[in-house]
């Protein structure tokens, strides 16, 4: 472990806690997502047709739902830390067990199973990051943590690429699903089991720190936190849902079927199509900074740094849907534009949500949330697309269908108000001067 070289230690989270997580979380999106650049192989080999496809690509949700609804439950009883080293162990090895599947019928069961192996991870580090980062710097915590989706979802792109040019469809996800092992050992080392157990830490910061999260839970004055079922009577996590849920549509409706949408062009190498394909999570890991830093420094404002982005993603792909097929540049520019807001919801809507609850009832609700709206995102969004195409002679009608949906959402995202939010702000304001110099 590293050692305080200064008494000002509570810096050392953004260098320790937060590259682990960070690394963690990249590492599960890469092999959730790894499978569009193989869906092209695929379907050739097993001969699928895009509604096949589409459904492949849903299933991962299916499993992804069941332990995502549960998440908050296994993450408050067994611990964060313990959750995640075990998601790591399993995800890996289903990972690895995809490259033997030899049916239709056997990749979807590998999915689910994958899906219910990388269910509990996302709640589980909303919970970690929640008990080791005040509110005033839980924006760009979950910004910083939320940037390993783009990077994963870039890397996925030309790394399969490389593998694939040497080696099938098979081996890929063998030789990818293996990270996973190796980091586990690497999480358990790194990350401590509390603030008490950080030996960097030193005692005057540790004390700084523990106050500050006691104030920010004292502040919501919520006793009705005997079961995590309670979240189910706020309005505002309904609507966060179904607002979350169309912006998850967007991301996995491109994310499967960028790769096709590319090979469409027929001009492009397979080295390209990687290439393309990884770069509007480059652009998402931009924006994803900007606005969690700008919503940071607007008195930790989440609601319409998140609705609207969703909301001018949706117009930008309406406008990609009137696009005609030769401006192949133009096309290219309007799918990195839609990239770099297509992941700012997320962590704004994740911090949101451990801002005007309490923690006993905000990590089953990132749970619900990011479960119920990544189980609708990932079923529905590759099966929209899917669908579209089937009926159309190309992607017009799914950018359109996806653009409508954006809009939506940001104007669910608008209206999920919260009456605590004032009352948990109005409090931390007199408590969160203490750490001004620690922050990363």
């Amino acid at each position: 472990m590293l050692q305080p070289k200064s008494e000002n230690t509570a810096r050392l989270r953004w260098l320790i806690v937060m590259p682990a997580v960070f690394l963690m979380y990249m590492i599960s999106f890469f092999d959730r997502v790894n499978i569009g650049m193989a869906l092209p192989h695929i379907t050739k080999e097993l001969s699928l047709n895009e509604v096949q496809a589409g459904w492949l690509g849903g299933s991962f949700a299916w499993g992804y739902l069941v332990t995502q609804l549960l998440a908050g439950y296994l993450a408050l009883k067994f611990g964060s830390r313990k959750l995640i080293g075990v998601c790591l162990v399993l995800f890996g090895g289903i990972s690895i067990l995809t490259g033997f599947a030899r049916s239709f019928e056997e990749l979807l069961a590998i999915r689910f199973a994958l899906g219910l192996a990388e269910g509990p991870i996302y709640a589980a580090s909303s919970m970690l990051l929640t008990q080791w980062f005040i509110k005033s710097e839980r924006g760009r915590a979950f910004g910083i943590w939320n940037l390993s989706v783009a990077a994963g979802g870039f890397l996925a792109g030309p790394i399969s690429a490389a593998v694939l040019a040497h080696h099938d469809w098979r081996m890929m996800m063998v030789i990818e699903g293996l990270p996973a092992w190796i980091f586990c050992l690497v999480w358990f080392y790194t990350i401590p089991k509390s603030l008490q157990s950080a030996q960097w830490l030193a005692e005057r910061d540790r004390l700084l720190l523990e106050k500050e999260l006691a104030a920010e839970q004292a502040a919501h004055n919520d006793g009705n936190t005997s079961s995590w079922i309670v979240v189910f009577k706020e309005l505002s996590v309904w609507l966060l849902i179904v607002g979350f849920a169309c912006s998850q549509i967007i991301l996995y409706g491109l994310t499967l079927w960028l790769p096709t949408i590319f090979k469409s062009f027929n001009v492009l190498s397979e080295m390209m199509v990687g290439l393309l394909s990884g770069a509007p999570f480059i652009m998402s890991m931009v924006g994803v900074y900007y606005i969690t830093h700008r919503s940071d420094k607007h008195n930790q404002e989440r609601r319409w740094h998140a609705a609207i982005p969703m909301v001018v993603t949706g117009l930008t792909l309406v406008v990609l849907a009137e696009v005609p097929t030769h401006a192949l540049y133009l096309q290219i520019a309007l799918i990195l534009c839609a990239g770099f807001m297509l992941k700012m919801p997320t962590p704004l809507v994740s911090s949101y949500l451990t801002e005007i609850l309490p923690l006993q009832k905000a990590i089953p609700a990132v749970g619900v949330v990011v479960g119920g709206g990544s189980f609708l995102g990932q079923l529905l969004g590759p099966l929209i697309v899917g669908y579209a195409k089937a009926h159309s002679t190309g992607f017009s009608l799914s950018f359109v269908i996806l653009g409508c949906l954006g809009i939506l959402g940001g104007l669910l995202i608008i209206a999920a108000k919260s009456k605590n939010t004032a009352a948990a702000a109005e409090p931390h304001k007199q408590h969160n001067l203490g750490l001004r110099g620690h922050k990363g």
